[in-house]
Order: structure tokens, then C-alpha cells, then sequence
């Protein structure tokens, strides 16, 4: 395996200079301040490999990636104009469209988590067989600001139960709490859980109703100002994400590695590297593989939002009385305006290149 890591240097060195060559590439960037709703993990990594393989640069735009505790503390900086783009989930954008409250000037226009991130786990030997056995019970959330809260809400007061939520933070703290049993159970989300599997922990997931399962989560969103003013850099920052998607499709081992450049630090110091890297896969596809979830394959709009689908959410908030009403303004959360021009790009090209990095 270390014979392979000049290569891939060698692939990151031509990619940069295949960008300086591409026409309008060698002039200013425009700066992108991304803000996402937890730390940078490997369930950020198609977004951070984005940079480390050129695609933001190809696209003309600068992204600097800003860490958040939770959408609620993510909002009010996108609602200021001080983060361009941020990947939050739906909920909070949602609750602000019902009568009587302040609708948030913001708006999702790219879909990328297809279907929940968020789960429920308990210990291998934990008594605890289905979700209502958590009733009365401690589980360990991220935070109380997180996205998913509103959601875990719904889905507790449907099935007739209640729990303690115990903010526990992401990664080693929360980690710690699950060891050591000092909550019964954690409702982080997806790549936190495979990292504790991947960590030699040994866990279960507990099964969701499906139409919990079935919603999306985090997307693209921005504030309507820069929606009607500037679509060209959201349309840049969509494409990018497009075609780093399919790149890390095609050569998933190479996403990781573009990763662990830009964070050097997440990369396991010991062990062999062969089996480091396919746990990075294990750890990154857990939320990667949500944004391949189309329901037609072969017809693939990247960023595309199903307008059903937002009604189901509503409909999901209401029920779990997170909504005075299902019938919100859903048109008003999101635009499929970007859809056509953040999917123009050579497909088989991008996979080209991904194969070329093996």
C-alpha cells in the first residue's frame, strides 16, 4: 500500500494543474463560507474531498468549511448573511413557516441526504429490544439544538412514550457516555454510530417506524437574498457536489484519502493502512450511501427534492405535534431552480478521472 501514495500524490498534483489550465480557473475564486451543524467528520467527507480534489476550484469558488453545535446555532448565522451555504436538517426551516411564527429567510436548493441520517443504538446486551423500551429512560443526543430533535420528538409522542434526551456532544465524549452506560441508549447519527462499530464496540440499532426512516435530512440551504442575487455560486457549489459524488462512487478509497489531507489529523496513525482505509469507507458510507438513494438509478438528478416528499415531513412534524398544522407553506422551503445546471457535466468523464486515482 505505500508504494500507491506517490500515485495518488501524483493524481492530486495533476488534477491542480488540469484546473490552472481550464479557461477563467486562474482568476479569483469566490469565497463560500460553509457551515455545517457538528465537526467535521467523515460523514463530511464527499463535501470535504470536494476540495481536496479540485471540484470547488474547477466550479470558480473558494470553500471555507465553519463548524456549529446544532441548526439552531447554524441558522442564526445563515439568517445574517455571515455563512453562505450551510447542511442543516429540514426541521427548524419547517416549524418557521407555521402561522403565528417568523418564517426563516432561508432555502434549501440542493437535497443530499436522501433518507434519515439519524438512529437509535443501545449496547449489544442492553435489555432494551425496541424503541418504546426507552420509556422513562436517559438517550444521549448531540445537543438539544440539533435538527433531529424535533423529529425524535414526533416520534416518541406517536408511539406513546417519553425519555430523558442528555446532551452528550459527537465523537470521544459521546463515545465515553455510551461505554460507560450512562445513558441507556444514543440518537446521534449515522457515521458517529459506525465509528463506535468500527471502534470495536459492540452495538444495535433500533428500528424506526419507516416513515421516519424514510425522511430526508440534511441538504444544501441558503438565504433567499443569495438565491435571487447570486444563483451562479450556488449553482457552482451544487455541481461540485454532483460531480464528487460520482467520483467517490467510483473510487471511494480515494474520497477517503482526499479527506485526510485536508485533516490530517483524522487519519489513524497505527495499524495497516489497507484495513484504516476500509474503515474510512465503512465510516463515510454510512452517510454516503444516503446520497445515492434515488429512486430511479438510471436517471439521476443530483440535488433534486421529490415535492412529496416535504408534505410527508410536514405531515410527520404535525402529527408528532411539532406543527400547529401540516398545511405549511412547503414551496416556500426549497427550490429545484439549480437542478438542470448543477447536473451539466460529463459523468463518464468524472468516473474516468476517479479510476484514474487508483
Amino acid at each position: 500500500m505505500k508504494r500507491a501514495r506517490p500515485a495518488l500524490k501524483a493524481f492530486f498534483l495533476a488534477t491542480a494543474m488540469a484546473a490552472a489550465l481550464i479557461p477563467g480557473l486562474a482568476h479569483a475564486q469566490t469565497k463560500v463560507v460553509f457551515g455545517t451543524v457538528t465537526s467535521v467528520t467523515l460523514s463530511l467527507g464527499v463535501i470535504v474531498a470536494a476540495k481536496a480534489l479540485g471540484f470547488y476550484k474547477e466550479e470558480g469558488i473558494d470553500v471555507e468549511v465553519v463548524e456549529f453545535n446544532g441548526t439552531g446555532t447554524l441558522l442564526p448565522q445563515m439568517t445574517a448573511k455571515r455563512v453562505t451555504i450551510g447542511y442543516p436538517n429540514p426541521d427548524v426551516l419547517m416549524i418557521s413557516r407555521q402561522p403565528g411564527k417568523d418564517p426563516l429567510p432561508l432555502k434549501y436548493f440542493y437535497n443530499a441526504t436522501r433518507e434519515s441520517a439519524w438512529e437509535f443504538i443501545v449496547t449489544a446486551d442492553s435489555p432494551v429490544r425496541e424503541l418504546k423500551d426507552l420509556e422513562g429512560k436517559k438517550i444521549g443526543v448531540g445537543a438539544l439544538t440539533f435538527g433531529n430533535i424535533p423529529i425524535t420528538k414526533a416520534m416518541f409522542k406517536e408511539l406513546g412514550f417519553d425519555a430523558e434526551l442528555v446532551p452528550v456532544g459527537v465523537g470521544a465524549p459521546a463515545f465515553l457516555a455510551f461505554r460507560e452506560k450512562k445513558v441507556d441508549a444514543l440518537n446521534l447519527f449515522d457515521s458517529q454510530h459506525a465509528t463506535l462499530e468500527v471502534q470495536g464496540s459492540a452495538l444495535r440499532r433500533l428500528a424506526m417506524p419507516k416513515k421516519y426512516k424514510d425522511l430526508f435530512s440534511n441538504g444544501f440551504v441558503a438565504h433567499d437574498d443569495t438565491i435571487r442575487d447570486d444563483p451562479k455560486t450556488l449553482i457552482a457549489f451544487g455541481r461540485a457536489m454532483a460531480k464528487t459524488s460520482v467520483f467517490c462512487e467510483a473510487n471511494r478509497a480515494a474520497c477517503v484519502k482526499a479527506f485526510w489531507t485536508l485533516y490530517p489529523n483524522q487519519k489513524p496513525t497505527g495499524g495497516d493502512e489497507a484495513t484504516n482505509i476500509r474503515n474510512a469507507v465503512k465510516i463515510m458510507d454510512a452517510r454516503f450511501n444516503k446520497y445515492l438513494d434515488f429512486d430511479d438509478q438510471k436517471t439521476r438528478r443530483w440535488g433534486e427534492f421529490p415535492p412529496q416528499a416535504w408534505k410527508d415531513f410536514a405531515a410527520t412534524l404535525y402529527e408528532g405535534g411539532q406543527l400547529s398544522t401540516k398545511d405549511i407553506p412547503v414551496e416556500t422551503c426549497y427550490t429545484n431552480a439549480f437542478v438542470p445546471e448543477m447536473n451539466k457535466f460529463d459523468t463518464a468523464a468524472i468516473v474516468a478521472r476517479a479510476k484514474a486515482a487508483q
